[in-house]
């Protein structure tokens, strides 16, 4: 289930290494308690068109770490930490050349799964979107 998403910006020269990166981010994930090294999904996603604030670097590279809810914020922030590290090596040419800023997230994913829709009236001009989650349905209206 885990699902490791690595996004980085196009002026990094760590880029054409996203492959060994990714094997690497899962080889470390794989090592962490509770994890089952056969549900990790790893993924690359490239902003070719990004800004960031005034005195930050120029790129950055984040990782969302996506696991199940019900893990102690211990092994959370184990699983930042390792992912913190691999990505400190992976970016290690970046890094020392002040090009990059370096983040992980971990977010808990509810363990049922969520529906949503969303239409729009055009002569009413509303929106309505229903959201599905643990059994209950939520109607919110704009």
């Amino acid at each position: 289930m885990p699902h490791l998403h690595l996004e980085t910006t196009a002026d990094l020269s760590e880029n054409g290494d996203i492959p060994e990166i990714l094997e690497a981010l899962v080889a470390g994930f794989s090592q962490i308690e509770t994890v089952k090294p056969p549900t990790i999904k790893a993924y690359h996603t490239l902003r070719s068109v990004w800004m960031v604030g005034e005195g930050h670097p120029e790129g950055f590279a984040h990782l969302q770490v996506c696991v199940l809810a019900g893990r102690p914020v211990e092994l959370r922030q184990k699983m930042a930490d390792a992912m913190m590290g691999v990505m400190k090596a992976s970016f290690e040419q970046s890094l020392s050349a002040s090009e990059v800023a370096v983040t992980v997230e971990v977010r808990l994913l509810n363990d049922m799964p969520t529906l949503v829709e969303f239409s729009f009236d055009v002569r009413s001009r509303q929106a309505e979107s229903t959201i599905a989650a643990k059994g209950r349905i939520i109607i919110k209206r704009d």
